[in-house]
Order: structure tokens, then C-alpha cells, then sequence
């Protein structure tokens, strides 16, 4: 299978960039991006041919923010990108890289979840913004729209990470979709016993809402008792708004534990090892594969009762899913003062993902797929 991968950002390390490392592993593509940044995404990246795909607008998009900026190049690059080489198919991940349909062919496109900002995201964001920063917004997710609806009905096969996506596909985009939740390789994880840490391992961005983990933490009176709240994650710091957001939940969490900014996988890795327990606080999260991750390391996990941790965590078998920060205290505060629960959900947590979410399973409908595409494409 000769096959093409776009993703327009691989400067982060989060669940997005480990599905497409993971498919780059066993298939060897050519990859299109727009923002490449090998010092901030998973090294191993750079064993592959990435090709950086450049915009036509670079001069007038220059004087625009940087977000909408990147928005603007990103999709004018690949709206406008012809393949001139041989492929089979065509494996398009973040948006806008769909758009690369435009001038190609026999296109799989593994949707994360529609655009965040332009859909379901859409009036949360819009709150966040003075008026100037409104008019800005609403005027980027309308060009935006303009050109995802002239090329959504060309797209030959849509899959996705979860039920929770689907359903977005279905309302925001009108296309049916195939579910295929990304895996963990169980192997790669371990328990080295029960620290007195709570550990919160994303990517440091508003939606991530850690000011409800923090807030959660603060209410259980676990710092009396020796315990911290530990956030690990990468920090894009050229998105003014991302700084604000680390600076604000640093101050917030200062006594009552810290954060980690670009740890290794290894690290990574070893914090799961050690942590009492994982939280998970996204808001509406597509997937997220922190708690597999969590799980695999034989960790409970608190989690919002939103989006795709409920379809991964077995409520009071594997973790726990919380309505309020309330809630989330006293869970941590029963985790605490509970061993044996705690390594009975460990335990069965490991179980659960190596019986349900395997890369094994996960390429077994995902190939089947881009042999579709490539034969009826």
C-alpha cells in the first residue's frame, strides 16, 4: 500500500500525533505538513519523508494572528496541493488536510472531530474574546466553512476514534463515519507502585480545563495529608493565548503541586508509573487516550463525564466519571484513603484496554479501509 499521510501540525506531542506516528510506522508514507517542528513533536518523526507543503497567501496572511493565521496558510496550502508522485491512497488526519481532496483522489480521512472551533467549540470560544477578537473569529470560521462544505461530499471514506466524533460527523459535517478507537501498546506501560501524586498528562491549552482538576484537588485537603496534583505536557509558546492559559493555572496551582512542561516519553512514562491516580478533565474530549494510557499503567481514572472517556472508562470498575469538581474530591479523597480499591481498578483497567483497544484491532479495519479506497476510490 503506497500510501500519503497529511497532518498540517506535528509540533506537539499529544494523542493526535501518536495515531499518526503509529500508522507512519507500518505503512512508511510520504508526509505533507504545513508545521513541522522535529524539537517539539515525538522524535521519531524524523525517520520519515516530510514533506512541508507551502501556502500561496504567505504575504497577506502575514499581518493576521497566529492562530488564524496558521489557519488560513494551512488550508490555502492544502486546498491547493496536487500529489504529482504515485500513491494509492490518500490518509488525511487534522483539518484542514481534508482539503487536500481538492486536487486528489481516493482520500481516507481518519477525522479526529470535526473543527472544534467552527462546531461544537464555537460559542465557548466566542466568550472568550473581546469584540475586535469576535469579529476576527467569526470571520475565519466562515471563510473556514466555505471551504470544508465544498469538499466534505468528495471524500471517499470518513473514519473516526469514537462514538462522540461520529455523532459530530453526522451533525456538523452530514457524512457517515466508521469507528476505529486508536490503541496502546500495553507493553510500553508499568506500575511502579502508588505515589502521593494525582498526575494530569495534555497538552496545555484552555479546552484541557485543568482549573477543574486543580480546583478538584484544592477541595479534597489531600495537600494536608502529603499528596500534589502533577500536570505533564508540551506547551506551544508561540499561541499568545496557550502562555496566558499555562501562566494562569501555574499561579493556581502553586502549593498544591506543579507542572512539567515537554517531558519526555520516557518520563512521561515513568510519572504514569508512580501516580496514584490519573485525571482527566478535558472539556467534551473526542477520544483521549490519556486514560488508556492510565489504565495500561494500572491506574485509576477520574474523569469528566463527557465525550469519550465515557466509552473507555467503566464507571467504578476501571475509573470513575464525575459530574462536578465536588464530585472529583471526594473521589479523590476515597482513592486516597483506599488502597485495595485502588489496585483492584488498577488491575482491571489493564485488563479492559488489553481485551478492547490494541493497535492490532485498530489496523485490522483501518487497512481494510484504505484497501477500499484504493480499489473503488
Amino acid at each position: 500500500m503506497d500510501l500519503v499521510l497529511l497532518q498540517p501540525f506535528l509540533h506537539a506531542k499529544g494523542g493526535l500525533e501518536k495515531v499518526v506516528l503509529k500508522i507512519a510506522e507500518r505503512h512508511s508514507p510520504i508526509i505533507y505538513s504545513y508545521r513541522y517542528l522535529p524539537e517539539n513533536t515525538f522524535s521519531e518523526f524524523k525517520e520519515f519523508d516530510i514533506k512541508v507543503v507551502k501556502p500561496f497567501l504567505t504575504v497577506p496572511a502575514g499581518v493576521l494572528p497566529e492562530r488564524v493565521k496558521w489557519g488560513v496558510q494551512s488550508g490555502d496550502a492544502f486546498w491547493n496541493l496536487k500529489i504529482k508522485h504515485d500513491y494509492d491512497v490518500l490518509n488525511a488526519h487534522g483539518t484542514p488536510s481534508e482539503w487536500a481532496r481538492n486536487k486528489n483522489e481516493r482520500m481516507l480521512w481518519y477525522c479526529h472531530s470535526p473543527n472544534r472551533e467552527a462546531f461544537d467549540l464555537y460559542e465557548w470560544r466566542m466568550k472568550q474574546r473581546g469584540f475586535f477578537g469576535r469579529a476576527m473569529f467569526w470571520s475565519s470560521i466562515q471563510f473556514y466553512k466555505f471551504f470544508e462544505f465544498k469538499v466534505i461530499n468528495r471524500i471517499e471514506r470518513i473514519a473516526t476514534n469514537s462514538v462522540n466524533s461520529q455523532f459530530r460527523i453526522k451533525k456538523y459535517l452530514r457524512r457517515d463515519s466508521k469507528i476505529i478507537p486508536p490503541g496502546v501498546d500495553v507493553n510500553e506501560y508499568m506500575n511502579n507502585g502508588y505515589g502521593r501524586y494525582f498526575f494530569y498528562p495534555s497538552r496545555i491549552t484552555p479546552e484541557k480545563r485543568f482549573e477543574y482538576a486543580i480546583s478538584a484537588f484544592k477541595k479534597s485537603g489531600l495537600r494536608e495529608k502529603g499528596y500534589e496534583l502533577i500536570i505533564a505536557g508540551s506547551l506551544i509558546k508561540d499561541r499568545a493565548e496557550h502562555v496566558m492559559y499555562y501562566e494562569k493555572i501555574r499561579d493556581m496551582i502553586k502549593g498544591y503541586g506543579r507542572i512539567l512542561l515537554d517531558v519526555s516519553q520516557a518520563e512521561l512514562k515513568q510519572l504514569y508509573s508512580e501516580a496514584l491516580c490519573v485525571v482527566f478533565t478535558p472539556v467534551s474530549e473526542d477520544f483521549g487516550i490519556i486514560p488508556l494510557e492510565a489504565m495500561a499503567s494500572e491506574k485509576p481514572v477520574i474523569a469528566v463525564n463527557e465525550g469519550g472517556p465515557k466509552e473507555t472508562i467503566a464507571h467504578g470498575r476501571t475509573g470513575y466519571l464525575v459530574n462536578s469538581v465536588d464530585e472529583m474530591a471526594e473521589t479523590m479523597k476515597m482513592l486516597a484513603d483506599n488502597m485495595d480499591l485502588v489496585e483492584r481498578i488498577g488491575r482491571a483497567g489493564r485488563e479492559h484496554v488489553k481485551r478492547n483497544f490494541s493497535w492490532e484491532r485498530f489496523f485490522k479495519v483501518f487497512d481494510s479501509l484504505l484497501k477500499e479506497v484504493a480499489k473503488n476510490g
